[in-house]
């Protein structure tokens, strides 16, 4: 009796859970890996551009390069560059090119603006579906806990001959597993919508700020394109009169070249990333209940057809759940046990299985237990 008991406890260690339910979630994944890439490149590119953007005009000394005539000295070109440029800036105000002048701050301003999305889902959706979560976990690793621990009650019964005491664990155990907590809480959520706007609201607001910074910057293009090159008059003062100047000298503006480079990459990742923002937001509307299918062969716990496809809390709670599986302990393990349902020649039940494995594994482990004890 002594060896088939150990045996037992043998078995069943492997299945249950040892370490602290609530240890394991501390650090749960509150935000998409999608949203996460979207989040990251939207922030990080503008603020590499801008700090290239930086290191342009610090690196290059000239701002401005004029065409002089062949027939001018080094003096005489840097003379017209010099005054084109004063030219520059005195009509800056005036005309376009005072965008380029501070088109770095610009993209240091749609940084700032990408962000604010996940700055909003960060503070108003993330608290509260952090301690729903934790709930939902704790509360499914505890279901499984106490289907595992009623298996062992039971095997421990039967090598015990305790017929009624077992009766007695099974009439107790139908009226503790016919209605899951974790079940209940679940069907709750498909009539509220709470959460899910937020989301919605999160993401069509990334979605409008990606359609204003491309439109933002398809206009750079375009006035760049404009007022890259620009003729300069240097015929002015004593000079005016003198026929020898040409009319015009064409110019064109160093830093106007670089930015509408950067202007490029970064309308090209931006549009690139806007599929990506649409399908994420689709993300609830696809979610569906099927990973949770191994939690089926828990007595008690009914098929889940919790996930219609529409919008609402429990779509939610069940992509964030999708996406933190890892660090659901029970899982794991029910999946081995799915695994050895799906093998057996006839429809088990958990607790038949289980049993079943048990008291196969029992008669290999008394065995060694008896030629060690010897």
């Amino acid at each position: 009796m002594a060896i088939a008991y150990a045996a037992t406890e043998l078995i069943f260690s492997d299945f249950l859970l040892k370490d602290p339910i609530d240890s394991n979630y501390k650090r749960l994944r509150l935000e998409m890996a999608i949203d996460k890439i979207v989040t990251f490149l939207t922030v990080g590119l503008p603020l590499f551009l801008f700090s290239l953007s930086f290191a342009q005009e610090v690196s290059v000394g000239t701002k401005i390069s004029c065409f002089a005539p062949t027939n001018f000295s080094w003096q005489q070109a840097a003379y017209v560059e010099n005054f084109c440029w004063a030219a520059v800036q005195q009509h800056a105000q005036s005309s376009p090119l005072w965008l380029h002048k501070f088109f770095p701050y610009a993209l240091l301003l749609l940084a700032t603006v990408m962000s604010i999305p996940a700055i909003i889902w960060r503070f108003t959706g993330q608290p509260r579906l952090s301690s729903d979560l934790k709930f939902i976990m704790e509360e499914l690793d505890r279901f499984y806990s106490r289907a595992i621990q009623l298996a062992k009650n039971l095997v421990t019964l039967d090598s015990e001959g305790a017929s009624e005491d077992r009766k007695g664990v099974l009439d107790l155990a139908e009226g503790c597993f016919k209605y899951p907590l974790v079940e209940q809480y679940l069907k709750t959520k498909r009539f509220s919508r709470g959460l899910v706007l937020k989301y919605l609201a999160c993401r069509g607001l990334t979605f409008l700020t990606l359609v204003l910074s491309c439109a933002y910057l398809g206009y750079y293009i375009r006035l760049a394109s404009l007022t890259d090159e620009f003729p300069c008059d240097i015929r002015t003062g004593v000079l005016k009169n003198d026929s020898v100047l040409p009319e015009a000298v064409q110019c064109k503006l160093v830093a106007v070249c670089v930015f509408s480079l950067l202007s490029y990459t970064n309308l090209a990742m931006y549009i690139l990333l806007t599929p990506l923002v649409v399908y994420g937001a689709l993300g609830p509307v696809r979610q569906t209940s099927d990973f949770l299918r191994p939690y089926e062969i828990l007595p008690g716990f009914g098929t889940l057809c919790l996930a219609e496809p529409m919008y609402n809390d429990l779509s939610i709670y069940l992509l964030f759940l999708e996406e933190n599986l890892s660090k659901l302990k029970s899982f794991k393990r029910l999946q081995v046990l799915e695994l050895l349902q799906e093998a057996g020649d006839e429809e088990f039940d958990s607790l038949h299985l289980l049993r079943t494995l048990c008291h196969v594994k029992t008669d290999k482990r008394t065995g060694q237990l008896q030629r060690n004890w010897s």
